[in-house]
Parts: C-alpha cells; structure tokens; sequence
C-alpha cells in the first residue's frame, strides 16, 4: 500500500457524536426504526428450520471402520448444532448486512418471550428455505436503505430527490455494496478461511499466524471502503465512484476515522453486554431495546457528521496544498 499523506486538517471524533446526539434530540422518531425491528423480533412470528437441520445431521452415517472416539466427538459436535439453532428464525436476516438496521434481538436464540409463547412455524423444505432468506434479506435492505435515508435528511436537513430515476439510481448503488461484499466473501475469504484452517489442522502456530495476518489485512482493506454507503446517499453518486471518494478521504485521515470507527465499536459492544442481561422473558427487554436503539442511533447519525467533516476537511486540505504549490520554470 502506497504512504498517502495525512490531511493538513483532520475530522473531529467529539464533535460528531455531540451532533449526533443533538439531531437525535432533533428528530427523535429516528428511534423508531431499531425499536421496531426489535419489537418484532421480540413478538412477531418465527420461522424455524430446526427439524431440516436435525434431518440433515441424523442422515450423516459415518462407515464402520470409524472409531469410537471419532463417533463421541461427532454426538458431542452434532447435538451442539442441533441446540444452536434450536430457535433461530430465519427473520433474522431482516438484519441484513452491510446495509441495514441495527437489532438486539436478530440474533438472539428467544426460547420465548414476555408473553411466553411464541407464533412460529417449521420450514421443511429447502427450496421455501432460500426463498425467505432472500425475502428477508431484501426487506431489510430496503428497511436499512430506509433508515439512512431518514437519517440523511435529519442530518443535512434536505428532502430526497422527487426524481424517481434519482432514487432508483441511490437505490442500485446502494445494493451494490452487499452484493460486492457477497463476492469478496466467495472468491477471497473463504478460499482464506478454508487454507488457514488446513494450516491450523497440520500447524497450529502458522493457523494462529495465518488468522492474526488475515485479520490485519481485513482491517486494513475495509475501513478505507466503509463510508461507501454514506457518500452514495450524501452525494448520489454511483458505487463506483462513492468508493473511490470514500478511500480518498479515509486515507488522508485514517488515524482519526480509526478511532471513531473503534470508539462506535467498542460503545456499541459493551452496552450490548447490559441489555443482553434481561431473560428472554423479562418485560425489561424493553428497556434494553430502548437502550440499544438509542446508542446505536446517535452512532449511525454521528457516522454522517463525521463523515461530511472528514470530506470536507481532505478536500480544503488539498486545496490548501494546491494553492501553496509553487509553480516550476
């Protein structure tokens, strides 16, 4: 990776999330839409595949020259599987990733909740199975696109375009940002993944190399890319080129884009370990989806202001060094 310079001006971290925390104050039906999600999660119906995956683990039959203790490890592994997804909902993936809406409760394993029971229904058959995970995923999209949208409009204060082409447009290149990301996983992690496990299987200490590199790596290539999303509903330009700009500005001010990134991170993770503490039937799950809606919030919005900071801060930085260039003979 070429040295990039560090910008003569650089984003304050602070300042954005002071500015996020007033716009909340400002608008605060942003709150809505984690809430929602949550409230469903906690109440709506489940669709569950446990019965498909218990099929499918029963009808693995190992040959008769296996072991004894080859056949205790695959009970012991193949029952840990069976209660892992015990009562995973495939509305789950209404948390889609990398564009969506922040959740509590996506996915936490509910047993039950404050009114004790459940609506669910098991999923058999593999084809319907695809189908919802689809479904969901691009409700929660465009649920996710929905929120960014809002939140633009609470930071910048002005509407979305009336063109519908416009829209559309915003629309395709924000899909572009999973659908990429769904490629990178295919051709490039886990090919990764899989070499490192064989390494970790023979060499234990190349595995441990192997995930500590490939852990720097990720770091490295996807916090240039982040604000992709932001620059295309900011600005309305084209993947292509709001990824460009995303890198172009994190580069010049990546010790402080780092930082926020870490900060928003570790808020986020450390309160989650608060509100997880209420039972799956506690009426004070409320309140932690209260909590959780209210932290993750302020730092989606304050994620725009310092984005706009940053980008403003790189371009009057380069002007600023063009304007000192002096001219050659």
């Amino acid at each position: 990776m070429r040295f990039v310079l560090q910008a003569r001006k650089q984003p304050r971290i602070f300042n954005a999330i002071k500015a996020g925390y007033e716009t909340l104050s400002r608008h605060i039906y942003l709150l809505l839409f984690p809430i929602l999600m949550d409230v469903f999660f906690l109440f709506g119906k489940r669709f569950l595949i446990s019965n498909q995956i218990e099929k499918v683990v029963d009808s693995i039959v190992f040959p008769p020259s296996a072991t004894s203790d080859m056949l205790n490890s695959w009970r012991e592994l193949s029952r840990s599987i069976i209660d892992s997804v015990q009562h995973f909902s495939l509305t789950s993936f209404l948390r889609a990733y990398p564009i969506g809406t922040p959740s509590l409760l996506a996915h936490r394993s509910l047993s039950e909740n404050p009114i004790n029971a459940f609506s669910s229904v098991q999923i058999t058959s593999p084809l319907l199975i695809i189908l919802l995970v689809i479904t969901f995923s691009i409700i929660g999209f465009l649920y996710g696109a929905l929120f960014l949208f809002v939140i633009k409009k609470a930071v910048t204060g002005k509407e979305q375009s009336d063109s519908g082409k416009s829209l559309w447009k915003e629309l395709a290149s924000l899909f572009m940002v999973p659908i990429v990301s769904l490629i990178a996983f295919f051709i490039i992690l886990l090919p990764a993944l899989l070499i490192i496990s064989i390494l970790n299987a023979f060499l234990p200490l190349f595995g441990s190399l192997g995930y500590f590199f490939l852990t720097l790596v990720l770091i490295s290539s996807v916090i240039p890319m982040i604000f992709t999303p932001h620059h295309i509903i900011l600005f309305g330009d084209s993947f292509r080129k709001s990824l460009r700009e995303s890198i172009s500005t994190v580069r010049p001010t990546n010790a402080r884009t780092s930082l926020f990134i870490m900060l928003g991170y570790f808020a986020t993770l450390l309160t989650n370990y608060l509100w997880q503490i209420p039972k799956d039937n506690s009426w004070m799950l409320i309140v932690s989806i209260l909590g959780h809606s209210l932290v993750t919030t302020i730092i989606f919005i304050a994620s725009f202001h310092f984005y706009i900071d940053a980008h403003s801060s790189v371009l009057e930085s380069q002007k600023f060094e063009a304007s000192n260039v002096e001219p050659t003979n």
